[in-house]
């Protein structure tokens, strides 16, 4: 499994030992398709648990804003920095969302006009900012910085979403306005007024249940994210710190450097490291094609479907474990994590997709979902820097 671990001392505060807790259950819906999406934005105190709905590949997160407060589902998103959420009345252009907001019903709705634009690796929304109180799992965090959109590609209404929830790095937040003005996230802004006591948050997936007997759960407990820090009942090992990258392309994200990655026999070494983004927004692990074709390679029945999507037999023996290498700590994929056997994506009892893809022309890697619900993540903007535990 993981090699050797390190706890900085700065990260023991981080811990739920002595903070303030807010915890909310979240249920699973499930998701229509598979995507790698948020990529795309730049040109190329206590501790607060929220509730996450995991569906399946992605997760979203019960909101409220203004006052009085009014509801909304975003999708979490690591991989951008701005959140927005649909106007009222933008109908058709919105993807005839669930919830809209409705600024005039809110008497502490505030806004410059200034123009609102992001593009991701797939999708788009335009609007305007604004400034109004956003209440998270009973916590009411005034002058949070959002956009209303009224206009965007509507295909998050399909799964149940309403906006985004950005929680990428505030500088990513730049290419999102005219004014090239750096925006603070919700976690910024919590951290700011004291709601949290550092300007971290983490994230904690539950895997989704296996099928039983042909018959999938449909509610159930799946993971929490926590601003301020890390809970210890999430994690059973320390936490292993990486830099974030330093690398120009990739340094407004969360992302982090891989020195090099094994499959079975085969490792390639990285001189100079390849930037991997951390991002909860994205289903898939997405890895160099050379490393791809040594997971697969002489795996019996192995086919891709017409999307470009991997097939393998579901009990294949032959599959290796995945070991990347990150500021001298390993973290491992497995197959019993990187092979589908359950979910919105389960293909059948014999054929099982996977977690893995070559990466895009855009980026040299994507550590997604199937690599995060592995480990509870811990994204620290004080020390930029991104913590690994493994899950409990």
């Amino acid at each position: 499994m993981k090699g050797t671990l390190f706890l900085i001392s700065t990260a023991i505060a981080y811990t739920a030992v002595s903070a303030k807790l807010v915890t909310i259950p979240f249920t699973a819906v499930e998701r229509t398709g598979i995507s790698a999406s948020a990529v795309g934005n730049k040109k190329l105190g206590g501790l607060v648990d929220v509730p996450l709905k995991n569906i399946d590949l992605a997760y979203l997160i019960d909101v409220e804003i203004g006052s009085p407060p009014q509801p909304f589902t975003l999708l979490l998103d690591t991989g951008s920095s701005s959140t927005w959420v649909p106007i009222h009345g933008c109908g058709r252009y919105c993807g005839y969302p669930i919830n809209s907001l409705i600024p005039a019903n809110s008497s502490t709705f505030k806004t410059d006009n200034m123009l609102f634009s992001i593009r991701y690796g797939e999708g788009f929304s335009r609007g305007y900012y604004a400034k109004d109180t956003m209440t998270v799992n009973g916590v009411s965090v005034p002058q949070v910085n959002f956009a209303v959109s009224d206009y965007n590609d509507g295909e998050l209404t399909i799964d149940g979403a309403d906006g985004i929830l950005g929680i990428g790095p505030d500088k990513l937040s730049v290419y999102n306005n005219p004014d090239s003005k750096v925006i603070p996230t919700l976690v910024t802004t919590m951290y700011e007024q004291g709601i949290i006591d550092h300007n971290v948050f983490s994230v904690y997936f539950q895997p989704v249940s296996q099928n039983v007997n042909g018959v999938r759960e449909q509610k159930r407990v799946n993971g929490e994210i926590v601003f301020g820090g890390v809970e210890d009942r999430h994690i059973t090992s320390n936490v292993s710190y990486v830099p974030t990258t330093k690398k120009a392309d990739f340094e407004d994200y969360w992302a982090v450097d891989i020195q090099s990655i094994s499959v079975g026999d085969y490792t390639r070494e990285y001189e100079r490291g390849i930037s991997a983004m951390v991002d909860t927004g994205s289903t898939l692990v997405f890895l160099p094609r050379d490393i791809i074709n040594h997971v697969f390679r002489g795996v019996k029945g192995l086919r891709r479907d017409f999307t470009g999507q991997y097939v393998v037999p579901c009990k294949s023996e032959n599959l290796p474990d995945i070991v990347l290498t990150m500021h001298n700590n390993t973290f491992t994929i497995s197959p019993e994590h990187y092979v589908i056997t359950a979910g919105a994506l389960s293909y059948s009892a014999e054929s099982c997709y996977t977690y893995l893809q070559e990466s895009p022309p855009f980026v040299d890697a994507i550590l997604g979902y199937g690599f995060l619900q592995q480990y509870v993540s811990v994204y620290d903007n004080e020390h930029r820097r991104i913590g690994f535990a493994d899950r409990a």
